[in-house]
């Protein structure tokens, strides 16, 4: 009898360990937006200014390990589409770039800034990922904070 009991726990703890492993995987399937403001300050203090400038970001994280995004400053009309893989951990989310092609519109104005904007590997790199509620988490990286909603 004790044999039987042995083999039951067993078995069961073995389908709930992979049954964890399943839920607790390394890719994730989001459609998230920001529609946010990006504020941009000079680093001189003699001369000190700075811009806010609309931005609306589209990024879908796909379970194959994959991801999309679109960036627009819509003042500017200059913006971006790039794709790549992504991977989880526990600090956030890796993103390494595989295609980047700027949007071809005619741009109000094709300054510095613009210029950095739509650049490659804007968008790549490591960035922590904050949970702020059930639909909403802040994507965090070095030069940018995001307000993400799905």
């Amino acid at each position: 009898m004790s044999k039987q009991i042995a083999i039951v726990i067993i078995v069961v703890g073995s389908m709930l360990g992979a049954i964890a492993a399943y839920l607790n995987n390394n890719t994730i399937n989001r459609h998230l937006s920001s529609h946010t403001v990006a504020y941009i300050s000079s680093v001189d203090p003699d001369n000190s200014f700075g811009i806010t400038l609309p931005l609306r970001l589209e990024l879908i994280l796909k379970q194959d390990s994959t991801y999309g995004v679109y960036a627009f400053l819509p003042k500017s009309q200059v913006g971006y589409t790039s794709s790549g893989w992504y991977q989880l951990d526990g600090d956030g989310i890796f993103f390494a770039m595989r295609r980047h092609n700027r949007l071809d519109i005619e741009a109000k104005r094709n300054g510095v800034i613009e210029q950095l904007f739509v650049r490659p590997d804007t968008f790549s790199g490591h960035m922590r990922l904050v949970q702020l509620g059930e639909h909403s988490a802040a994507l965090v990286g070095s030069k940018v904070a995001l307000h993400m909603i799905d």
